[in-house]
């Protein structure tokens, strides 16, 4: 029998939940921010037109037993300033690195357009066979036109599902990772049908690394980070060194909140332009209609939230910084990543969206 890490995790996580659930694991801690030299500033919530009464209704739902079970972290901020922030578990979460999970698809999507700006990557419509024609020697037609943007919707047509891919990528640890992937069977021609997986962000990853001629960490070390101020961080990475782009990255909270309040200011930061601006608004744009999540949109490695004019991250077990251009708003979610959203109330973007409803909905 083969035994799955991850499945194991997810299981023993579940049952340990189970016992937790008959004892207090959530605590009302404060929810005062503290003014940090992080670059935040500081404002309470009456004074940026924020309902402290909606937020409280907020704080007590997410200290609930039975929803939001994952739930670590929430932040608010308003207006570019942080209004609001508690920590369910502990208070020294706020200085700790969490696992993102698949937000990380989202700040590879940022890195890509700042390369592209700078001119180290070329347009979307490059196929990767361009970037990597050794690995591509061979391939059938319908494979070598696979392009970036294909990459960037979902839509390469490689046959790889998230429930073996870790497993194969990571643990298996294919000889020639790239020409592995590439080997799967096609689902469908590339660009023809949306499917949601890891895959097609690593390759990304794969081709930034190439053309870059370092990690992508690296690169986001000095082209993201840096500019936001970001320095406690962890990239999990390959056995080839190569980071993981579709799931590995570590943040603290308030640095997920810069990386949201980055794109609600269409790439700047303090007055420095990071990420071009027209890669924002390409990025968190309706591009393809995700048929596994009819309630939502999907840009470039984004979720759009239409009914409220706003897009977010999305990571396995309830990672978001859920961004409301109209109202000024990053809400900011952070969870134990393991928590399994089909188990376990708050895993779903539809359940923060929903819990927040009362910060961005219409008067």
């Amino acid at each position: 029998m083969v035994i799955h890490p991850r499945r194991c995790a997810l299981a023993l996580f579940a049952m340990l939940s189970s016992c937790l659930l008959d004892q207090e694991f959530k605590h009302k801690n404060p929810t005062t921010p503290a003014p940090l030299a992080d670059g935040w500033a500081i404002a309470a919530p009456e004074d940026v037109g924020l309902s402290p009464a909606a937020l409280s209704a907020i704080h007590d739902e997410l200290l609930r037993a039975d929803r939001f079970v994952g739930a670590l972290a929430f932040l608010v901020v308003k207006d570019n300033r942080l209004v609001f922030e508690t920590y369910l578990r502990d208070p020294a979460d706020r200085d700790r690195p969490h696992h993102m999970q698949s937000t990380t698809k989202s700040v590879t999507s940022a890195l890509y357009g700042i390369a592209r700006a700078r001119g180290l990557m070329p347009g979307m419509d490059a196929t990767l066979c361009s970037l990597m024609p050794d690995e591509c020697v061979g391939l059938p037609a319908a494979k070598q036109g696979i392009t970036l943007e294909h990459l960037l919707t979902m839509r390469s047509g490689l046959n790889v599902d998230n429930s073996d891919f870790s497993l194969e990528m990571w643990v298996d640890n294919p000889a020639d990772p790239i020409r592995y992937l590439l080997d799967k069977p096609l689902y469908a021609n590339p660009g023809e049908r949306y499917y949601y997986r890891d895959a097609d962000p690593q390759l990304l990853g794969y081709a930034l690394q190439r053309q870059l001629g370092q990690t992508e960490e690296a690169f986001a070390r000095t082209a993201l980070f840096g500019p936001l101020g970001i320095t406690d961080y962890y990239w999990d990475h390959g056995a080839r060194g190569e980071s993981m782009a579709a799931h590995g990255l570590f943040l603290e909270p308030r640095d997920l909140a810069k990386f949201g309040q980055l794109m609600l200011d269409g790439g700047a930061w303090l007055g420095e332009q990071v990420v071009p601006a027209d890669w924002c608004v390409a990025a968190t744009s309706h591009q393809v209609v995700p048929d596994d999540q009819p309630r939502f949109g999907y840009g470039y490695y984004f979720w759009i939230v239409p009914e409220a004019g706003g897009y977010s991250t999305w990571g396995h077990g309830g990672q978001y910084a859920f961004v409301v251009p109209r109202r000024r708003l990053v809400l900011v979610l952070v969870s134990h990543p393991d928590s399994d959203p089909t188990q376990l109330h708050g895993g779903m973007l539809g359940d923060f969206v929903d819990l927040t409803r009362p910060l961005w909905k219409d008067p």
